[in-house]
């Protein structure tokens, strides 16, 4: 009875099929073309049959180029095609029975479904995506995603970035590292020491240059740095480099976005202008880092002006060994132990306050864009719409005269609003769009955070991890004592970091929205001030 069960209908079909064309052949014993083509087309029908009776099941984990290739391939002769239809068919209904309900329910359509079109191939690609993690989802049972992937995956991002590796002290390091940072414990605050010496960078004077004579155009900027004078001629290519070696060595230390690279447009001034003003904001919170501001491939990047040592100097960086959880070989830590409890509730403050904080500055960099299309949309148009119908005034008492003084007036009127209108567009094209550069920035800062906390919290997961593994015997207490030093060193770096981060949002709102309402001053002053002009103009 299961076997009766298990039939699916489209092997009955195809028995049925069989049978006519083999009474078919018997009754057409001249072998009729007809009948021959009749019965090539029943051994296709039959095993397209099969494919759809196979791909419910669980021996159906072929990638789509593999379908592909198996449903291009010759079908079998019919006597052996019927025998593998028995058992396949067998096969597959047990196997859909015992799996998933997504793997029945795809499995039932498409055998119900009677067709083998383009509609039954997205469905067996899409079981097949579904089943492509392997073994490591198969449980003890044999059930398909009944079980976890194995833990080694939900730290795949920690092991590959080397810090499993230097947390394990399995890291061999081939050369001393090439510049040392320390942390530092000052007025019960942990920071980073700061640097011997504080210097500037300007990005400047964007200039369109060329290559293989004149087939490639790019545009490079001046970087110059205070501490040297050095002005060296840097493409957006070279910064987005940049930012992925920082962002590989330093895991830590979120590096902040690049503007955004924009193909369409890219020699127009006003973009030109908009990108270096990012990069400026991009260099000064490099400059003012503790960290990135001494670092090897930072310093080469803004005193290197050789094009041959340039290149050497890239291959050098991109070989560099203190890069991920190698980097905390090149960091010095107070003695003192950290209390880890403390620590660990200083960082989720800081989580909570840097969430709340990227909620508010989504809202404000909104209102802000919105303020900046008005400056330059309806405001410009408001005023000048007003110039307009003043000269319409104007030229309406041209007619009269006796009123040369009041006509002079409302003359100068309109050409003052029309001005104004112009300053409303350069205002929301200044002022406005660099608050929203700043805004832009810090929001890339703080959407790089959570990675930063997560490479801690995985830190902290694996010191819990060993101490259990000492308790049972497994560890030594020895290696356990140096895998908690070098996740103290880790936890050092978070601190310091945080504090960095916490000054850095204090000095850079302070700054940005100081200068910003001094400007909204001095702009909103000015117009007052040309109003009130115009305002004398028509008095007695």
């Amino acid at each position: 009875m299961l076997f009766a069960r298990g039939r699916s209908s489209s092997s009955i079909d195809s028995e049925a099929i069989r049978s006519h064309s083999v009474c078919y052949i018997d009754a057409t014993k001249d072998g009729d073309k007809l009948s021959a083509s009749f019965v090539a087309n029943g051994n296709r029908r039959r095993s397209r049959s099969q494919s759809r009776a196979t791909s419910g099941s669980r021996t159906d984990l072929s990638t789509d180029d593999e379908s592909a290739a198996i449903s291009g391939r010759p079908s079998p002769s019919s006597g052996g095609d019927n025998a593998t239809l028995t058992k396949e068919g067998t096969k597959t209904d047990e196997q859909i029975k015992d799996g998933p309900p997504s793997a029945r329910n795809n499995g039932s359509k498409e055998i119900q479904g009677g067709n083998v079109g383009a509609g039954a191939v997205p469905q067996q690609r899409q079981v097949s995506r579904s089943r492509s993690a392997g073994p490591d989802t198969i449980s003890n049972s044999g059930k398909p995603g009944a079980s976890r992937m194995k833990t080694i995956n939900r730290f795949s991002n920690f092991v590959k970035s080397g810090m499993e590796s230097y947390i394990l002290t399995q890291s061999k390091m081939a050369s001393e590292p090439g510049e040392r940072h320390e942390v530092i414990i000052k007025d019960g605050r942990i920071m980073w020491a700061p640097p011997l010496r504080q210097y500037t960078c300007l990005v400047d004077k964007p200039k369109k240059e060329s290559k293989l004579k004149g087939l490639k155009s790019f545009i490079a900027y001046s970087v110059t740095s205070s501490l040297t004078n050095i002005q060296v001629s840097r493409r957006y290519k070279h910064f987005d480099w940049l930012h992925e070696q920082l962002s590989n060595k330093y895991l830590l230390i979120p590096i902040p976005p690049l503007p955004e690279k924009q193909v369409s447009g890219r020699y127009e001034e006003d973009l030109i202008e908009h990108r270096k003003c990012i990069l400026q904001l991009w260099v000064d919170k490099i400059c003012r880092h503790p960290v990135l501001s001494q670092s090897e491939v930072w310093q080469h990047f803004i005193t290197t002006t050789d094009e041959k040592k340039w290149k050497n100097g890239k291959r050098t960086a991109e070989k560099d060994e203190y890069v991920g959880g190698n980097f905390f070989n090149c960091v010095t830590v107070p003695s003192q132990p950290v209390d880890s409890a403390s620590a660990d509730k200083q960082v989720e403050s800081f989580v909570k306050s840097v969430r709340s904080l990227d909620e508010s500055i989504k809202n404000f960099y909104v209102c802000i864009t919105e303020t900046q299309k008005r400056l330059v949309g309806p405001y410009k148009a408001n005023w000048q719409k007003m110039a307009a119908a003043l000269d319409g005034l104007g030229q309406s008492f041209q007619l009269d005269h006796s009123s040369a003084p009041v006509k002079s007036a409302i003359a100068q009127s309109a050409n003052v609003l029309h001005k104004i209108g112009a300053q409303h567009e350069e205002h929301g094209k200044t002022t406005t769009e660099q608050l929203m550069d700043f805004i832009y920035t810090y929001k890339g800062v703080l959407s790089g955070i959570p990675d930063v906390v997560n490479i801690h919290k995985s830190a902290f997961a694996k010191l819990s991890h060993n101490d259990r593994l000492m308790m049972e015997g497994k560890l030594s207490p020895q290696e356990a004592d140096a895998i908690h030093r070098r996740v103290e060193v880790i936890t050092y770096a978070m601190l310091a970091e945080i504090n960095h981060i916490s000054q850095e949002a204090n000095d850079d709102f302070r700054l940005s929205l100081g200068t910003y309402f001094a400007k909204e001053a001095d702009f909103y002053t000015n117009i007052g001030q040309q109003l009130g002009k115009l305002a004398d103009q028509f008095k007695k």
